[in-house]
């Protein structure tokens, strides 16, 4: 029978261990970090490229000139919940995102007990406090400073990040079922056939909500009211109504598109203003 002493001790030998495995991974988990900041750039990129509506932020259009800048970009909220999908899902599934999976490096309890989803959860909502004031400098320096190598999301989570090899014991990490990796890939071919059908039947929408923000079409102001696409294959056009900014002259139009395997670009356009 094991004493409470002898458990104690175990549980402190466990822990001196997983400190030590957490300090021998920070290389790698810099590498993770790099790799994961570019893969994660390229999925806000193909995201902000498809979903997103150009904004002006800064500077103000003057006709078909203007000293002014842009971005296209979806709302920043939808940013937040993305990148908190990245991180977050494929180490709740399998214990490591796709960084530290190049790595050899994973996610597990600092305390040697199985690593829960809450966990992770808890470590991956605290980045934004882990990236303050920029670049991760906060939980880089909480990192090479604390006993187990845990940034701020790990010390209240419970969790570090060791080597895999290190976590062999069962439940060290989280490992995903065939059901729940089946799900998963379902998930991910629905995520990307919806953005391929989004981008070819209601980009050009949003392309046109972005001229009409930078001021490119006399419609200005009040608004503007889209009719039927006619669609063709590889084209599209668009009649738009609206009015002229400060007047009461209306106006009638169409803009059309033209794909290429680099999504829509605009073709032409035609307008005609009178005053009602």
């Amino acid at each position: 029978m094991i004493s409470d002493a002898m458990a104690v001790a175990a549980l402190g030998e466990v822990q001196v261990e997983r400190a030590e495995q957490a300090r021998q991974a920070r290389p790698a988990r810099l590498l993770a970090l790099i790799v994961d900041a570019f893969f994660f750039g390229v999925l806000s990129f193909v995201v902000n490229s498809v979903y997103g509506v150009t904004e002006i932020t800064s500077g103000a259009p003057t006709g078909t000139f203007g000293n002014y800048t842009t971005i296209t970009a979806v709302a920043w909220p939808w940013q937040v919940l993305l990148g908190l999908a990245y991180f977050t899902i494929p180490e709740a599934l399998f214990g490591a995102t796709p960084g530290k999976q190049l790595m050899g490096i994973c996610v597990v309890s600092a305390g040697g007990t199985p690593v829960t989803v809450r966990a992770v959860l808890v470590r991956n909502v605290l980045r934004v406090i882990d990236w303050l004031p920029f670049l991760y400098v906060l939980g880089g320096a909480l990192a090479l400073l604390s006993e187990k190598s845990q940034r701020f999301g790990d010390l209240l989570a419970g969790t570090t990040v060791v080597s895999r090899r290190d976590a062999a014991e069962a439940g060290a990490t989280r490992h995903a079922g065939r059901r729940a990796r089946r799900l998963a890939g379902i998930l991910l071919v629905s995520a990307v056939v919806l953005t391929f059908a989004f981008e070819y039947f209601a980009r050009p929408m949003l392309v046109i909500e972005g001229l009409y923000n930078e001021r490119q079409m006399p419609i200005r102001g009040a608004g503007y009211t889209l009719g039927s696409p006619q669609w063709s294959v590889g084209h599209v056009k668009y009649p738009i109504t609206g009015s002229q900014d400060g007047s009461t002259a209306s106006c009638i139009g169409s803009i059309t598109f033209d794909w290429s395997w680099f999504g829509w670009h605009e073709a032409g356009a035609y307008y005609a203003c009178g005053v009602s």
